[in-house]
């Protein structure tokens, strides 16, 4: 785990009954001889299906898991986990070693070997990287069901006393909507150019960022990773109270999260826009919350309305379009959305289908290595539940492009 300026904070733990070292099984299939041992939390928040009854061709799963093993080709690099929830059940599991890699943001935004032959399994919390912006955005929704917050919202209102905010009409306009949206103005380039490695060399995120120009809000779209960031300091201050005590009552035990680590801004704060760590089953829960439009077990945790407001398109960007943290995709005809991390972290969400895909990769800083290999294998599961024609296969991993030097998924 990194250590440096940031610190660890609200790592939530849950009680399991009938835990067994079959929880590191390689291949959950319900309806298969051997099945996983089932702990407490996932069979009351996760309720298991056979691949028959969700509709699962397992001919075609077993194909794309011995790629994934690399045992047929075309193969995959460091995948770690794999889990497919479909009508109503969790119906594939899958982990499998690889490295433990990390991104260390204090020194220099650079690549961190851990193990090369670590065992990932269902109880192991993995780094999730700029996931956590759909995080932020989704805990953006509930602030607003209970504070005065709302998406127009404005820095005037909001941070009324700071300097800039004072001085600059431009940055004083600048709404929630554009902040959740990457809309906020500000010239900033952390894809090509070395933005995000500047905000990481100060001790106030805030205060960096609202010193950048700006050539007004609402005019274009910049990827802006201290932009989450901001969203929940102006969080915590409409709260009142600490952001991940609350995050972790309103959140994170309402979906029965098991073991996590959030780490912090320079400033104690959590940190909005990377540097979570989740477990794969509980990135699950969230797509699952999302599926249903923020109910959880009969509870409205997000606000009606708050999920596609989110996950709508609110900006057409180079990348694809975007909601507030989320991502618009499309494969062959098919809609969906994710929330995606560097190194090939995907929460992907398929509402026509009451699908969710969760993927862990270690290819961090590898753009579009990752993205490409998250890409086939949802196609490959699309197929594998008859939603898509075979007779147009995925690219094969030999087929892809060159990668770039940076990643900009962080």
């Amino acid at each position: 785990m990194p250590g440096g300026a940031g610190k660890s904070v609200a790592v939530g733990l849950l009680g399991y009954c009938a835990l067994a070292s079959a929880a590191a099984s390689q291949l959950f299939v319900p309806d298969a001889s051997a099945v996983l041992a089932q702990s407490f939390e996932s069979e009351l928040y996760l309720p298991r299906k056979s691949a028959a009854d969700a509709g699962l061709n397992q001919a075609a799963v077993q194909q794309l898991l011995l790629q994934i093993e690399n045992k047929i080709k075309p193969g995959y690099q460091q995948v770690h986990s794999l889990l497919l929830y479909k009508s109503g059940a969790l119906v594939l599991e899958y982990y499998q070693k690889g490295n433990n890699d990390f991104i260390h943001f204090e020194q220099g935004i650079s690549l961190v070997k851990g193990q090369q032959e670590f065992v990932w399994s269902a109880e192991q919390p993995h780094y999730v990287a700029s996931v956590t912006k759909a995080v932020t955005a989704t805990l953006a929704g509930i602030a607003i069901q209970q504070t005065a917050l709302t998406v127009d919202s404005t820095l005037a209102q909001l941070l009324p006393e700071h300097p800039m905010i004072q001085a600059d009409p431009i940055k004083a306009s600048i709404s929630l909507h554009q902040l959740l949206s990457m809309q906020a103005g500000f010239v900033w380039d952390e894809w090509t150019g070395d933005a995000l490695l500047k905000l990481w060399q100060q001790q106030n995120f805030v205060d960096y960022l609202l010193q950048q120009p700006n050539t007004g809000p609402g005019t274009s779209w910049a990827y802006n990773s201290a932009l989450p960031n901001l969203v929940l300091q102006l969080i915590q201050r409409e709260l009142k109270q600490p952001l991940q005590l609350w995050a972790k009552q309103h959140l994170f035990d309402k979906l029965g999260f098991g073991s996590y680590r959030w780490e912090t801004q320079p400033d104690g704060l959590p940190e909005g826009a990377a540097r979570l760590w989740l477990r794969p089953r509980d990135m699950l829960k969230l797509g699952v919350l999302y599926l249903q439009q923020g109910q959880w077990q009969g509870e409205q945790v997000l606000p009606a309305g708050w999920v596609r407001q989110m996950t709508r398109r609110q900006a057409t960007s180079v990348a694809g379009d975007y909601g507030y943290y989320f991502w618009l995709r499309q494969q062959d005809g098919i809609s969906y959305y994710t929330a995606e991390g560097d190194g090939g972290q995907y929460i992907a969400v398929f509402p026509e289908l009451e699908m969710v895909v969760v993927l862990t990769q270690g290819n961090y800083l590898q753009w579009p290595l990752y993205k490409q290999q998250a890409e086939r294998i949802i196609r490959h599961l699309l197929h594998s539940i008859g939603a898509v024609s075979a007779t147009n296969p995925p690219p094969f991993i030999e087929d892809l492009p060159d990668k770039p030097d940076f990643d900009p998924r962080l």
